[in-house]
């Protein structure tokens, strides 16, 4: 008998071969044990009808052979049956069959419905689990016939001779079914078919498992044999390439593949059939409809048992996003090593043993150094030593605290030459923590310190010439604010000398001689030197500092061109001078030079604090000389006669036909002042329409009217007489004009030089003429006097508000003609601002005349 393909119904089992629920159950737990009495000795059959299970054996030698009597207990059965099952012969003969069963197979009637299968139908096969006396299983194919007595029908059962005295021949097998004769029992074959089983079951396990790993594979799976032939793919390979199951079957590998990457392919083909065991290789992947995608093949050869090459497998991956971020990278690459290298500032990176690992091209270009030599360098051999210890401290911060650290310090470059600079650094780790060493950014700071360095020294001349402000204030001569501005120059830690010299303004403008008057810091020969070297060394009038009006300026001197001023520089120990013209409102009175020790002094904004500290100069010598009008006992008087209509006043006469007083004139700027006017026999109206459409006057308002007199307030901008006697510490002391001609009385000091008071009066008004000179002898007090100690003890300001009231009207009484708002707002300032000056003015004004003692100036 052979083996037929299994047939198991659904009440087989398939299952592992797990124990039984109970490893050994026995004959009596089961209830399938021998009746009471014990069987016959021979195992006959019923009605003395006996099959010998050897004749069985002998058809089937191996397979296991067991005879069950008609009520399906064991009758009788062969050695191989016994090794299957466990048994011993003695104790399973008279056992129901179902003990072979496991549990789940009785519970279902499984060996009822095979026996009762068999008997009906005259054959059962059935695979599935056999359960042996230790518990364990097996997996069998049984096949179970019943035994009848033969009734010589001919169907072709198998006839067994009993082979004893009255016995009976007996039938076996498919004609032996219901109704072909009386049911002896019946015959069962088993092999064991476990192992067979176990195999199968393996095989479709690891198919299963490699073909749901093969569909759920995220990348195209291809297979192809040695000739190229498409033999496997997974769903992924029609769903990116575009193609149908029927179109890949016919496609070979490089159809998949770009033109100019097939060659490439081929190559790795050939390398896996008949040298790699795996290739790796990347192409564009070709789609039906012409898309190009990057894909990474990874290619291994298929080999059977004896090593014949069957053909090759492999997984074909998308790279687009790799591809993607391998170009961001390459381009973010490129773009920090652009960057990098465009860098203006040092880049570095130091490893934890403090050597350079890595610069910019900007780092060689400073240190002078080539790439051999810096690789390795420390840090501190690029530092200038006095700046190595703090930088040292900075590094140990950073590597040891973890600090993002600011510091400064000098570079040192190859040649010896230092670079001032900025350092930002940061410790380096990675992912751990590990700290792999430091990276930083060198900025240069040069034009920092120079800016720096430029505020320093502008503050300290500011403050010097703050000092000197103070002085100039008090000082009662011009000889006094020239010793203090030198005196105070040469006692500035900043400053070696200082020289102040007048002009003479008789001489023509390009031949104004420099006289040395006063020198603080150098000796007389010093100052020939330098003014030979530095006052008179032009060879063009015309860049002389008084034609340009601006200071010059000689800086670096000890490193000069000049060989005579590179000397001095270094003999007299000063690196810059600067030459400051004393000028106010136009006109030249003398030179400041000033020499400082730092080579880099007098920048552009030190140059410019010179430049109007130099008209301050200017100013003040002027002011001095209009205040000692104030107490000269001789004055000269210079009596004008004037049809000029430049001038406001007669402009205004001219037009309207009237007597016109210049009371008062208050100087604002420069260019701008306000005058105070009485107007007789003219329309106060008129007066109002024609001055306020005038060009040059700019305010108007009318302070109060007595009479046929009416009293104005004009605010007048641009050149005025009142200018120009400024220039020459002169002042108007009248003007009064009739019918548009004007008789102007102009005090001056007896110093000044009356010709030039004149050529620049009637140069600037061509229709003025000289009436008269006079020197006037002045009734001025003793030292002591009133006016005296009340202008010493006057600041500007304050005697600018009292006379802004006074001839303003604000004292006026019982009505003001003028309110404290209207005052301030002409003079620019809050009108708070204004009563407190006038308060202090008042106060200092009415202590002079009631006290005579001397007073603060409060």
């Amino acid at each position: 008998m052979t083996d037929s393909p299994s047939k198991c119904d659904d009440s087989a089992t398939d299952s592992s071969s797990e124990s039984d629920d109970s490893t050994s159950e026995s004959l009596s737990e089961t209830g399938d044990g021998p009746d009471d009495a014990d069987p016959p000795e021979d195992a006959m059959f019923p009605n003395g009808i006996d099959l010998d299970v050897r004749q069985l054996t002998a058809l089937v030698s191996d397979h296991a052979v067991w005879l069950l009597d008609a009520d399906g207990r064991v009758a009788t059965w062969n050695e191989r049956a016994a090794a299957l099952t466990g048994y011993d012969e003695s104790e399973i003969v008279g056992t129901q069959y179902r003990i072979f069963f496991p549990s789940e197979s009785r519970e279902t009637g499984r060996p009822e419905q095979l026996l009762e299968r068999a008997r009906i139908e005259g054959r059962a096969e059935d695979d599935g689990w056999r359960r042996r006396n230790d518990g364990d299983r097996r997996w069998v194919r049984e096949v179970i016939a019943p035994v009848r007595d033969d009734d010589g029908d001919g169907n072709g059962n198998t006839a067994v001779d009993r082979g004893r005295e009255g016995s009976s021949t007996v039938c076996v097998g498919v004609g032996s079914g219901e109704g072909s004769g009386q049911l002896l029992g019946y015959a069962i074959l088993v092999h064991d078919r476990t192992t067979e089983y176990e195999r199968e079951r393996e095989l479709r396990e690891e198919k299963a498992f490699t073909q749901s790993v093969f569909e759920a594979q995220p990348d195209i799976v291809y297979a192809f044999d040695a000739d190229g032939n498409y033999v496997e793919w997974n769903d992924r390979m029609p769903e990116v390439t575009g193609y149908d199951e029927a179109e890949l079957a016919d496609m070979a590998p490089l159809e998949f593949v770009a033109a100019e990457h097939r060659e490439r392919i081929t190559a790795a083909i050939t390398r896996v059939l008949e040298e790699d065991t795996h290739v790796t290789v990347e192409a564009d992947l070709l789609t039906k409809d012409g898309t190009r995608i990057p894909y990474e093949f990874n290619s291994a050869r298929i080999t059977d048992e004896t090593g014949t090459v069957l053909g090759f497998t492999g997984i074909g991956r998308d790279v687009s996003d790799r591809k993607a971020r391998e170009r961001e990278l390459r381009e973010e690459k490129a773009l920090t090593e652009s960057v990098f290298e465009a860098q203006p500032d040092l880049l570095y990176a130091y490893d934890t043993d403090r050597g350079l690992i890595h610069w910019n091209d900007r780092f060689e270009q400073l240190t002078g150094y080539d790439t051999d030599e810096l690789e390795g360098m420390n840090p501190l051999e690029f530092i200038a030593p006095p700046d190595r210890e703090h930088i040292g401290r900075a590094i140990e911060r950073i590597m040891k605290d973890g600090e993002r650290v600011t510091a400064e310090g000098r570079v040192l470059t190859k040649d010896g030459t230092t670079v001032p600079y900025e350092f930002n650094s940061a410790r380096i780790t990675d992912e751990t923590g590990t700290v792999l060493g430091f990276t930083g950014v060198g900025r240069d700071i040069t034009d920092r310190k120079v800016r720096e360095r430029e505020l320093e020294r502008l503050e300290r001349l500011n403050a010097t010439i703050r000092t000197i402000d103070e002085t100039m204030v008090a000082a009662e001569t011009r000889d006094e604010i020239e010793s203090a501005i030198v005196e105070a120059f040469a006692a500035a830690d900043a400053y070696r000398f200082a020289i102040i010299g007048r002009v003479d303004t008789g001489v023509a403008p390009d031949q104004l001689p420099w006289e040395p008057q006063a020198r603080a810091g150098i000796d007389a020969d010093g100052v020939e030197n330098v003014r030979s070297l530095f006052v008179d060394a032009t060879d063009d009038p015309d860049e002389s500092p008084f034609e340009m009006g601006t200071v010059h300026c000689y800086r670096h001197l000890r490193e000069s061109d000049v060989d005579e001023r590179r000397t001095d520089a270094r003999d007299r120990d000063y690196g810059s001078v600067a030459v400051v013209p004393i000028v106010a409102s136009g006109r030249a009175y003398g030179m400041l030079v000033v020499a400082a020790r730092e080579s880099a002094a007098f920048a552009d904004r030190e140059r410019e604090v010179l430049q109007e500290f130099g008209g301050t100069i200017g100013h003040a010598i002027n002011a001095m000389a209009v205040r000692r009008l104030l107490y000269l006992d001789t004055v000269v008087e210079l009596e004008f006669e004037s049809t000029d209509r430049q001038d406001v006043c007669i402009d205004l006469s001219a037009r309207t036909g009237c007597r016109l007083s210049l009371e008062h004139v208050l100087p604002l700027t420069d260019e701008r002042y306000v005058y105070y006017v009485t107007v007789g026999d003219a329309d106060p109206e008129r007066i109002r329409s024609i001055a306020g459409d005038h060009g040059s006057i700019t305010e108007v308002r009318r302070i109060d009217t007595t009479g046929d007199d009416s009293h104005w307030e004009f605010v007048v901008q641009g050149p005025t007489i009142t200018g120009l006697l400024a220039d020459y510490g002169a002042r108007m002391r009248s003007e009064v004009v009739e019918d548009g001609v004007a008789s102007c009385v102009v005090q001056v000091s007896p110093d000044v030089e009356v010709r030039d008071v004149v050529e620049t009066m009637t140069s600037a008004y061509p229709e003025m003429r000289l009436v008269s000179k006079r020197t006037d002898e002045q009734a001025v007090e003793p030292r002591g006097d009133f006016r005296r100690r009340l202008e010493r003890e006057l600041t500007t300001k304050q005697r600018t508000a009292l006379e802004a009231a006074y001839y303003g009207g604000y004292f006026e009484w019982p009505t003001r003609n003028s309110d404290a708002s209207e005052i301030a707002d002409r003079l620019g300032i809050a009108r708070q601002t204004f009563h407190q000056h006038l308060r202090v003015a008042q106060e200092k004004l009415l202590t002079a005349y009631l006290d005579s003692g001397e007073t603060s100036n409060g």
